[in-house]
């Protein structure tokens, strides 16, 4: 008689919080992604506005809008794929990001992570400016 085929190992998880399926996931507020979105939308907006005279420039906007499409795309399909998760930590009142670091406030979360959005918004909104001023 043959012995049984060995149990598989159990399933561990790499979130030690895990239970039930229920994963850490992204642990970014809705509004951190929503804000990143936009301030890139505004950047190619804007640049687009500026610059966007000719066929060449408007492939290269285009080429460079759908790798930015791609980036929150991806983001999208591993979060719709993953299952449910907790609610971010940083949307409750006085919670906080557990990093590598070390704990951080929504506050900081925001501004580590927007602040180069941000400045590529800044850099579109310029260009439309020194553009639409310089009347070229």
């Amino acid at each position: 008689m043959s012995d049984p085929a060995p149990a598989p190992p159990p399933r561990l998880s790499n979130d030690p919080y895990e239970v039930n399926g229920v994963q850490a996931g992204f642990q970014l507020p809705g509004w951190i992604w929503r804000s990143m979105f936009a301030c890139y939308a505004i950047f190619f907006l804007g640049i687009g506005a500026a610059t966007g005279r000719d066929t060449a420039t408007l492939f290269m906007l285009v080429i460079s809008a759908l790798y930015a499409l791609m980036y929150f795309a991806t983001a999208g399909i591993l979060h719709a794929q993953k299952g449910p998760e907790r609610a971010s930590p940083l949307e409750r009142i006085g919670g906080v990001l557990d990093t590598w670091t070390g704990p951080m406030d929504a506050g900081t979360v925001a501004a580590q992570i927007l602040a180069v959005p941000a400045g590529f918004a800044f850099l579109g909104v310029t260009f439309l400016v020194v553009r639409a001023t310089s009347g070229f």
